[in-house]
């Protein structure tokens, strides 16, 4: 089996030109249409989001390298030390091969849980951005709540679905998701420079 390699670094170890890319990959149109914002976002407002980032310590962002090529993003937002708690979210540019989704989402679960000890792990998913909303449960995510009409997207108010996973759950589900998935977990090999 042919294993593709992953790597998840750490933004503001990335080089100008992997900086820069991520730019490509947010812009992109299946990208923006599942955001809060869906702006075309300015090369200068791109930087300038990166070089917050540098003394964001409530946040951590991971450039995603599929075989060296930036595909996407991860990031840990509104980490809490004090309540071990996070939210997260992720996206791929569109051409990123079948099957990472889950793999990231597998490797991140672990990494916030075992890594940086935090306890709980939470989402918020647009409404109509239902199949993460399903790949999220499959992973044990429980949906906590749903905010109608939350937000503006193209001129019309939709809701935001909240999904949490606790550290218990998942210990007490990864087995399961690493049995359905393990065939799609193997075909990466994930790395998370941190």
């Amino acid at each position: 089996m042919l294993v593709t390699d992953v790597v998840l670094r750490e933004i503001t170890r990335c080089d100008d030109a992997q900086k820069k890319a991520v730019r490509d990959v947010r812009n992109q149109p299946n990208i923006r249409k599942s955001m809060y914002t869906e702006h075309k976002i300015t090369l200068k407002e791109h930087l300038a989001w990166v070089d917050r980032l540098s003394n964001d310590k409530k946040q951590i962002v991971f450039i995603v390298l599929v075989d060296d090529v930036v595909g996407g993003i991860v990031s840990i937002n509104l980490l809490d030390r004090l309540h071990l708690k996070s939210d997260w979210a992720f996206y791929l540019d569109k051409n990123i091969p079948g099957g990472l989704g889950p793999a990231l989402e597998y490797e991140l679960i672990n990494f916030v849980f075992n890594e940086l000890g935090l306890e709980k792990l939470n989402c918020e998913v647009i409404e109509t951005n239902g199949a993460v909303v399903k790949l999220h449960k499959k992973f044990g995510f429980m949906e906590e709540g749903f905010r109608r009409e939350n937000i503006i997207k193209d001129l019309q108010r939709i809701g935001v679905f909240f999904l949490g996973l606790t550290k218990s759950d998942w210990i007490n589900c990864e087995g399961e998701v690493l049995a359905k998935y393990k065939r799609v977990i193997e075909k990466f090999d994930v790395q998370i420079e941190y």
